[in-house]
């Protein structure tokens, strides 16, 4: 077989992986981490440079894929190359999971390309449909397609990211920033949603020399400023989180009182999110 998956006992995503394959009709060859444990290690130490790990081991399930030589790992970014080639994955759109237990992120509305909303769409409920809790990442562009996926059913929470002010969507995010209108759909469409998050979220900004900073105080106060204007309510709560993953060549930002304080001036209600 040309497809090769490496699934482990009891495993959910495995379970929805090879259901969906099995329901499209693609063929492929499969080994356990159980029954074949010595090809499941080995298939994992030759391509360990496009492999991870998480707090609980190594992610199940593992793909290949003979004709391009395409390794892959996560339920997310497998069933998304089997709709749409790379054209997912390469746009930011799917990415690996940073949730276990039943939860599933690494999903992206806003990095959608023009094309590719029906596989997404599909993506989201077949990780729905298995049992798998879907988490739905916006920076505040295609609050359409947001709007199309509350309604379809299958999310299990909306997270609203801002990078900062208008200026930085483009390094930040790759794209332009959504129109003040976009921005409060988008955070309309959040709020009315059970279970959402609409914060600041900070993660290392890539410069125009290639190195990486993180957005200023100053900055802040003006994605706060954007934000408020957007929604039309300066007391709606509001989050400032910084990124948990460790960012090599950038020092970890502890302190993010000042940056509390400068988006308190246009929005009251802003409150430091804690990592777990």
């Amino acid at each position: 077989m040309a497809i090769t998956l490496y699934k482990a006992p009891n495993c959910i995503r495995c379970r929805i992986t090879h259901e969906f394959m099995d329901a499209k009709g693609i063929s492929y060859g499969s080994y356990d981490l159980e029954a074949d444990k010595d090809i499941v290690n080995g298939f994992y130490r030759a391509n360990r440079k496009f492999l991870h790990r998480n707090e609980t081991g190594v992610e199940f399930p593992m793909f290949h894929d003979d004709d391009g030589d395409v390794v892959l790992q996560g339920t997310g970014v497998i069933i998304a190359y089997l709709l749409s080639g790379r054209a997912l994955g390469d746009a930011g759109a799917v990415s690996e999971s940073k949730m276990l237990h039943g939860w599933i992120s690494g999903l992206n509305v806003s990095k959608v390309p023009a094309g590719e909303e029906d596989h997404f769409a599909e993506l989201l409920a077949t990780l729905a449909k298995g049992g798998l809790q879907v988490v739905l990442d916006s920076d505040g562009r295609r609050a359409d397609l947001l709007e199309r996926l509350i309604n379809e059913g299958c999310l299990t929470r909306v997270r609203v990211n801002i990078p900062g002010p208008a200026s930085v969507y483009p390094a930040a995010v790759g794209g332009e920033a959504p129109s003040a209108e976009e921005l409060g759909k988008t955070i309309a469409l959040a709020r009315a949603f059970k279970d959402h998050v609409i914060r600041l979220y900070l993660e290392p900004i890539k410069q125009a020399d290639g190195s990486l900073a993180w957005l200023t105080p100053a900055d802040a106060a003006l994605a706060g400023k954007m934000v408020a204007q957007a929604c039309g309510d300066m007391l709606m709560p509001f989050g400032i989180q910084v990124t948990a993953e460790p960012i090599q060549g950038v020092e970890p930002l502890t302190n993010l009182l000042p940056y509390r304080s400068k988006v308190r001036s246009a929005l009251p209600k802003t409150d430091i999110i804690k990592n777990d």
